[in-house]
């Protein structure tokens, strides 16, 4: 007898916040576990067990485990929902699709990390300018991207879920204005009114918010250089 897949996230992670947005497109019922990452739950011997590179996310579907997020989503859509439009087997389509997932995890998710790392594990109390640079050079390459209603064409698919989650993070750093990316604020306010957007969405990125906001205190008070 089969049981509920499990997911292991944390709800500030973009990554996590992507698989569960893919959960609630598909109306699975999944057993989200949170994992709270800055204390280190996921470095537990147990943990290591399950996900021998122990990162966030990382899905038990009744003993087959699976960690990154984007294979994590391709697997779900496939999986369980052929029918969704989120993935598909078509050759061009789900080419297009990988594109964009490849882009989120090499130039967005990855500029990400960059920037937040100077807090969460350098100790910075500010993060490079070069880096934040960096960050926002990889939404104007989203900017050109966006040539339809949605990254990978006129149909929502997994690599819009994917993308949407560290963007809407990067847009709590670097602030961007509509007039200068109007193709993204079009395309974030159109995934802004799915059902399940702002269930996932609103918890991590106001936990995101206020992580930054008080780490970079913190590390300020601590002594932490500026990194300028």
């Amino acid at each position: 007898m089969s049981s509920k897949p499990v997911l292991y996230t944390h709800t500030i992670s973009p990554a996590g916040r992507a698989v569960e947005l893919t959960v609630k497109a598909l109306n699975l019922d999944v057993d989200v576990r949170e994992m709270n990452v800055f204390k280190g739950q996921h470095m537990s011997d147990e943990f290591k067990k399950l996900n021998p590179v122990q990162t966030i996310p990382t899905l038990d579907d009744n003993g087959f485990v699976l960690w990154d997020s984007h294979a994590i989503m391709i697997y779900l859509a496939r999986r369980y929902g052929a029918d969704s439009g989120l993935y598909t087997d078509e050759y061009e389509q789900q080419a297009r699709i990988n594109a964009a997932l490849f882009f989120e995890s090499s130039i967005l998710f990855a500029r990400l990390r960059f920037c937040t790392d100077n807090l969460t594990v350098l100790g910075k109390s500010a993060i490079p300018e070069e880096n934040l640079q960096r960050a926002l050079e990889g939404l104007q390459r989203l900017e050109r991207m966006l040539q339809s209603e949605y990254v990978a064409g006129d149909q929502l698919t997994i690599a819009d879920l994917s993308c949407v989650s560290s963007v809407a993070t990067l847009h709590l750093m670097l602030k961007p204005s509509a007039e200068e990316f109007p193709k993204t604020f079009a395309w974030m306010e159109r995934l802004s009114k799915l059902p399940y957007y702002w269930e996932v969405m609103g918890p991590g990125l106001k936990a995101a918010g206020e992580l930054m906001q008080t780490l970079g205190s913190k590390n300020s008070a601590d002594g932490g250089t500026d990194g300028n």
